[in-house]
């Protein structure tokens, strides 16, 4: 599933060529042996390992990026991420070169749920809050790679 705005995803700057990278590295790589933390492989890619306890939304925040895909792929745990465009939210703090963010504020209007083995990628018009819970409070484990695109 891919969902946007069509002007979005129209984008020249978003090919098949990024998004496959992306998704053949998750397919061909075995992460038990990944410690948590950034993993750098160059500028163009990159991917960290997060492990975290899922939160309450009033907890979480609102992030976006601009220069790269953000995957988020489930290896254990669910967690639930709430989606926007950047278009329906405030920013609050104004786009950091060197971290690749810009934090919104916003209402939550659509939640996805990941379970082990689901992958979700977000554009750079995509306000996302990660780490959220789903019915109670539990461990995740994740792979978050990140392919440039600017």
């Amino acid at each position: 599933m891919i969902t946007g705005k069509l002007v979005d995803l129209q984008n020249k700057y978003y090919s098949v060529e990024h998004l496959q990278k992306g998704l053949q590295f998750l397919g061909e790589t075995n992460f038990d042996d990944y410690s948590t933390g950034v993993h750098k492989d160059s500028e163009e890619f990159f991917f960290e390992v997060n492990e975290f306890e899922t939160k309450e939304t009033k907890d979480g925040f609102w992030e976006a990026h601009r220069k790269y895909l953000d995957f988020h792929y489930i290896l254990q745990g669910t967690e639930r991420i709430a989606i926007d465009h950047t278009s329906n939210q405030t920013v609050i703090e104004e786009y950091n070169d060197s971290e690749d963010v810009v934090l919104f504020d916003g209402e939550i209007t659509s939640m996805v749920t990941l379970k082990p083995g689901d992958v979700m990628v977000c554009y750079p018009e995509d306000t996302h809050m990660t780490g959220l819970l789903s019915k109670e409070k539990e461990m995740v484990r994740k792979i978050v790679p990140k392919v440039k695109i600017k």
